[in-house]
């Protein structure tokens, strides 16, 4: 017996598009067994107080969930950076309507016991054991507390699930959310993570967060899919993008190594569309070629060029530090905001220093190319 199961990246519905999908996609979806994607932002709901961070704040239309269970997906991740951005009211809500809608979840939930638990699909004679994780970002369980969010990639707890999985089921998948946004390789950080976590007991490994496809590569027993790219994005970064991005179907069977097909997409007219390998932008053998001889060097060059371009003037914000480009004007504008907005200037650079220092990405990035420099 086989089970097929399909994954994609990242869902954000939050203009209600009911046919967000075309027909060929549901049909390939509709064709597995068990599919899931990353249900990015909690759903929008009366009277929303989003929570103190750094970066945007994103929610979802009530419709998206009821729309996810037409096209066929029958599970989400809810551990991400945005699905606890309004709090607990809307993670509660959200969760309540996937309930409703017969949507299961894995990744998150409204306390830490409920976000670290495992799911386990039994079906076709084969269990599989599901677990979802992303880096520290806000909303994070890194440590046990009151109140919702995520499960963390780093946290001892996911081990320790993983080791017990193996004892129970016949293959064990992780969704894993984390990395650096619109770079075409993963970090060599998450990528030493996303191997271990193999080693543990992981089968499969499915990525997504930096917004673009990366590569895939079989370890040892497993297999990990770095980033599938967005699946269906429309907040307003990306409602001009095509999205160009791939999902897997995985087939298990009890008796060979794990198989998969890749389905590629993009967006056409506002609709995730089915396409063929040549109708999208990348290559994805490219980007598998990406993580050979070669990845070293562009893993260096890569964390330099994101040093210079972004940490660099995000620390000099966070720390209250004039930027060194500075002219006569900005250095006057610079210094009349600290002195008219002194307390809120404040507490933005402290979210923003928190952002840089907490998040896995960032801080691998800005170690990485530090280190490079002082040597």
């Amino acid at each position: 017996m086989t089970l097929k199961f399909f994954a994609c990246g990242d869902v954000v519905n939050s203009t209600a598009k009911n046919d967000f999908i075309d027909s060929g996609l549901k049909n390939a979806i509709h064709s597995c067994d068990i599919a899931i994607c990353n249900f990015e932002a909690p759903i929008n709901v009366i009277d929303r107080h989003p929570i103190k961070k750094a970066g945007p704040h994103i929610y979802q239309s009530r419709e998206s969930i009821s729309y996810l269970k037409d096209a066929g997906f029958d599970f989400v991740s809810l551990a991400n950076n945005h699905i606890y951005d309004f709090g607990e009211k809307s993670l509660s809500a959200t969760i309540q309507i996937l309930r409703k809608n017969k949507i299961n979840f894995v990744g998150g939930g409204l306390d830490f016991e409920e976000a670290y638990k495992p799911k386990i699909i039994d079906k076709n004679g084969i269990k599989i054991g599901l677990l979802a994780a992303c880096e520290n970002e806000f909303g994070c369980f890194y440590e046990e507390r009151e109140g919702g969010g995520y499960a963390w990639l780093f946290h001892e707890r996911l081990e320790d699930n993983i080791r017990n999985l193996r004892k129970q089921v016949d293959f064990i998948i992780l969704i894993a959310h984390a990395g650096p946004e619109d770079i075409e390789i993963p970090i060599k950080e998450w990528r030493d993570r996303y191997k271990r976590l193999c080693d543990i007991g992981v089968d499969v490994i499915i990525g997504h967060h930096p917004h673009v496809p990366q590569g895939y590569e079989r370890y040892k027993n497993g297999l990990i899919f770095y980033s599938l790219g967005n699946f269906y994005f429309d907040v307003a970064k990306f409602i001009s993008k095509s999205d160009d991005s791939y999902s897997v179907i995985l087939s298990f069977d009890k008796e060979k190594e794990v198989d998969f097909e890749i389905i590629y997409h993009k967006k056409i007219n506002g609709q995730t569309s089915l396409v063929n390998k040549s109708e999208v932008i990348f290559n994805l053998s490219l980007l598998n070629s990406m993580l050979g001889e070669q990845y070293r060097k562009n893993n260096n060059e890569i964390c330099l060029h994101l040093f210079y371009k972004y940490y660099y003037s995000y620390y000099e914000e966070a720390l209250g530090a004039l930027p060194k480009n500075s002219d006569v004007i900005k250095s006057i504008k610079f210094f009349l905001k600290k002195l008219l907005y002194k307390d809120q200037t404040e507490r933005d650079r402290n979210l923003l220093l928190l952002h840089n220092i907490r998040i896995d990405s960032h801080r691998f990035v800005v170690q990485r190319a530090l280190s490079l420099i002082s040597e």
